[in-house]
């Protein structure tokens, strides 16, 4: 499909929550809208409880994303017959995303490098101090830099080439110089704390 395809743009614009879809959610969830929200309550924090006891960042974050997934299953028609079993089901999806993401975080920090050498030696568990830092200068890369670098990492660095116009010689300069900034980062971080 071309970026021009309507129903490509469409397929990639992110789905939000929104009144129609929670109403009809708290409907499906119990006999009266008030049934139904204590429902979803106490779905939320069993959600949150799961997402905490899995180690994940944001637990409340995640559980609301898994009642955002099940609300848009539900607003375009679905008929969800037991609602804890696959509220469950996304939210276990939901962890090993979380989980690939942070394969692909680790990975992109391996290849960090300072003047000093690696910041996070290969034989070594990173501290989470190390970890948050990394993370936050991550953030703070613009985000066609930030796909740069994690993708440089985690993908394949030919195909990356050809997405950005760039030759494998260009691409590995260019990955370089946002490591180099992310390694200055990082130290400046470390610096201050």
């Amino acid at each position: 499909m071309s970026d021009s395809d309507p129903q490509a743009t469409h397929s990639r614009q992110r789905w939000e929550l929104n009144r129609e879809a929670l109403e009809a959610l708290l409907v499906a969830l119990g006999p009266d809208r008030d049934g139904g929200g204590r429902t979803y309550e106490d779905l939320r924090r069993r959600l949150i409880n799961l997402f905490a006891w899995e180690q994940c960042a944001a637990p409340e974050d995640l559980a609301d994303e898994v009642l955002n997934r099940v609300a848009r299953k539900v607003s375009e028609g679905a008929v969800i017959p037991h609602f804890d079993r696959f509220a469950f089901g996304v939210a276990r999806l939901i962890i090993h995303e979380e989980n690939r993401k942070q394969r692909n975080r680790l990975a992109a920090i391996e290849g960090l490098q300072t003047s000093r050498g690696h910041i996070v030696p290969h034989s070594t568990v990173p501290d989470w101090t190390t970890l948050d830092s990394i993370r936050e200068c991550l953030d703070a890369l613009p985000a066609g830099r930030r796909e740069l670098i994690e993708s440089y990492y985690t993908g394949d660095r030919t195909a990356l080439a050809r997405k950005f116009g760039l030759s494998l010689n260009a691409l590995r300069n260019r990955a370089m110089r946002i490591r180099d900034e992310l390694s200055r980062c990082v130290s400046r971080r470390h610096d201050e704390s």
